[in-house]
């Protein structure tokens, strides 16, 4: 789905709210819907017909973490957005998600507009505050976090994944949708990743500046492995797996 061409259609806004001097709206036509803040791109896109389906590549891709991990159970979500990843794994109750999002707005906006599951666990705080105070252990982190269409700062520095780190099981997994602005930049971030996280892959796409990280306390396996993981999945989560595993490049574990 190219979300550029699909904002230059006909559609409506449902709902527009100025929060600190910044707009957030919810657009739709009569076959998608999505949102607007502070002047980025087309967020959270979602099929009225079909909530549950993920649409977007980099979203797909972060699902891979069904694949990696052996037994997930609890998942932090760092990032609610549209509720995308509340929407898709709503159908699989051995999952227990939290998700963190900094904006009371835009939670309620998820409940309103984008059909939060009514029993999803969600936290209105900072994500650096929420792992910093949580008492819980966590078997897979979902990063998804933007200061308008930016990667925030803390994303780039030791003290962050060394938090992680503390807050996740032996066996942890954690998978962050990143912007670095420089590939300098982005070099910082996975030297800070390495020294908590020792095994890392990367996945990039062809309409999207963004990078998906995948960084794990044990070996990433094989793309060959993942494929015959994903054969054996009764409900895959999204179409778009097969296609996100070809494009994993891994970074050698020296």
């Amino acid at each position: 789905m190219d979300l550029k061409t699909l904002q230059r259609k006909k559609h409506r806004i449902v709902y527009l709210k100025n929060i600190d001097g910044e707009l957030l709206s919810v657009k739709e036509t009569d076959e998608y819907r999505w949102f607007e803040y502070g002047g980025t791109s087309a967020q959270s896109l979602m099929n009225k017909q079909n909530p549950e389906e993920i649409m977007i590549p980099i979203y797909q891709s972060l699902f891979l973490f069904l694949l990696i991990h052996n037994n997930p159970k609890h998942i932090l979500n760092l990032g609610l957005g549209g509720a995308s990843i509340e929407r898709a794994l709503a159908a699989n109750p051995s999952l227990l998600v939290t998700s963190v999002d900094a904006s009371q707005s835009i939670i309620d906006m998820a409940e309103a507009y984008f059909e939060l599951p009514k029993n999803s666990h969600v936290v209105c705080q900072q994500a650096e505050l929420f792992i910093q105070h949580t008492q819980s252990q966590y078997d897979v982190v979902l990063c998804d976090l933007f200061v308008g269409e930016k990667s925030p700062d803390f994303l780039f520095t030791e003290a962050f994944y060394s938090q992680l780190k503390q807050i996740t099981t032996k066996q942890s997994l954690v998978m962050i949708n990143m912007q670095a602005d420089t590939n300098d930049q982005l070099l910082v971030a996975l030297l800070a990743i390495k020294k908590y996280f020792p095994y890392i892959a990367l996945l990039e796409f062809d309409d999207y500046i963004n990078i998906v990280i995948v960084c794990s306390s044990h070996v990433i396996p094989k793309q060959a492995t993942l494929q015959r993981r994903l054969s054996l999945l009764a409900s895959p989560p999204c179409d778009g797996l097969t296609e996100v595993i070809e494009r994993i490049q891994y970074i050698p574990n020296a």
